[in-house]
């Protein structure tokens, strides 16, 4: 018994060391993970200016964190029940050692006594003797009642600390289960996060290229336009010249017919009259000759 209580102390001393351990590489992947998650939201951040996969991811965690707590929790409670059930076996034995050796001095005592009454007198040895026997007997009885007391007690205790010890061993494994689950699951989180990466890359260059292209073809278009507006504007300004120009010459025309009439008028008025000052001069000749 003091054997096995003897190991349970560095097996349990064993566990939390490999439990702290496992602890501390939780805390790294847990760094690792939020590492992550915040330059995605970064990125989408930057993208899309909305932070939707924080929320869920932060919700998911949360979750994730409060179950998962609550199994550490379950987990050390089965640890403090496992220590006190292993103190409380160390103080039955310890007690069991102390009443047993204090029966056995109690017994040898008894039988010093018992010696010296069958010194003393022969003819009390019998009654000692039986007295002894009896006190002896009683006390062996009274023993062995203790001991099946202590021995079904140390059962009880044995039944329960491996009760225990299982339900410890399925906490381990469930714990161990859900690691390996959160595992796999924050693989297929990363090769879903590469795979939208990957494609998103995808998209910006096509959609770069895309731009590109319409950004030239949007050049070649302003050329055409300012082309075609300068040949507008030349078409106008030609149009409007020769709208003056035709102005013009409809208007010296114009001038040209008004000079030429009223010129042939003139001519009109002025005819009669140069034709009788003439004959007039012609006659004043003739007198004079």
């Amino acid at each position: 018994m003091r054997s096995c209580l003897w190991q349970v102390g560095p097996r349990t001393n064993q566990k939390q060391g490999q439990w702290l351990e496992d602890h501390l590489a939780k805390v790294d992947r847990d760094r690792q993970y939020v590492r992550q998650v915040l330059s995605r939201v970064v990125c989408e951040l930057r993208e899309r200016q909305v932070y939707c996969s924080l929320l869920q991811e932060v919700k998911e965690e949360a979750e994730s964190k409060a179950a998962l707590h609550d199994v550490i929790t379950r987990a050390e409670d089965g640890f403090r029940m496992t220590d006190q059930l292993q103190k409380h076996l160390q103080d039955v034995h310890q007690q069991s050692s102390l009443d047993l050796e204090r029966r056995e001095e109690l017994a040898a005592l008894l039988q010093d006594r018992l010696q010296e009454v069958q010194v003393r007198t022969s003819g009390e040895r019998r009654y000692v003797s039986c007295s002894g026997q009896l006190l002896l007997f009683q006390t062996n009885k009274l023993h062995s009642s203790a001991q099946k007391n202590l021995e079904t007690r140390t059962a009880l205790l044995m039944t329960q600390l491996e009760e225990e010890r299982r339900s410890h061993q399925e906490s381990v494994n469930f714990l161990k289960e859900q690691q390996g689950l959160l595992g796999d699951r924050l693989e297929e989180l990363m090769r879903r996060y590469e795979e939208v990466v990957e494609e998103k890359q995808e998209e910006l260059s096509s959609l770069k290229t895309s731009r590109t292209q319409n950004l030239q073809l949007l050049q070649q278009l302003a050329q055409k336009y300012r082309h075609s507006e300068q040949v507008v504007i030349e078409d106008r300004v030609e149009k409007e010249n020769l709208r003056r120009r035709r102005e013009e010459e409809e208007l010296q025309r114009h001038a040209a017919t008004m000079i030429q009439a009223w010129w042939r008028g003139c001519m009109v008025r002025r005819g009669p009259l140069s034709r009788g000052k003439e004959s007039k001069k012609k006659k004043k000749k003739k007198k004079t000759t």
